[in-house]
């Protein structure tokens, strides 16, 4: 069971310190990808080494970044290397389903979700989600 969740900095600080706030009520920590990653903040080739770092850290991630599920690839029958990481390392992914949502719609996205996300930490990777406003979007593995 993942009772840890690895927030990348695109999706904010405030929201990690929110989550924090109710670790008591929920029983999950968020920790900041910078706190973590100092040098993502520098360009970076490929988002495998850090997938492969923090799965193997038993930390689910937190992202804005939903082409990290390599979805439309998968499509077109094609495996990205990010997705194969989250194969591989049994990763656990939630994507916000927008890129450009506001500090207060990743927030209301996480909480209306966070059923989801509590019950996929504690099931065995890889898990993944697409989080969007309306609704969630599981994803499978093959």
């Amino acid at each position: 069971m993942i009772r840890e969740l690895y927030v990348e900095n695109g999706v904010g600080r405030a929201l990690t310190e929110t989550i924090n706030r109710f670790t008591h009520n929920h029983g999950i920590t968020a920790v900041f990808q910078h706190d973590v990653h100092p040098q993502m903040q520098r360009p970076q080739r490929g988002d495998e080494w850090w997938i492969e770092d923090i799965a193997g850290r038993r930390m689910g991630i937190l992202t804005q970044d939903a082409a990290i599920l390599g979805i439309e690839q998968r499509k077109q029958g094609i495996t990205t290397g990010e997705r194969q990481a989250i194969i591989d390392h049994a990763a656990h992914v939630f994507a916000l389903g927008d890129a450009k949502y506001t500090m207060w719609q990743k927030l209301r996205c996480v909480t209306s979700h966070w059923d989801t996300i509590d019950r996929l930490l504690q099931q065995p990777g890889p898990r993944a989600a697409t989080l969007l406003i309306s609704k969630t979007r599981v994803e499978t593995f093959p």
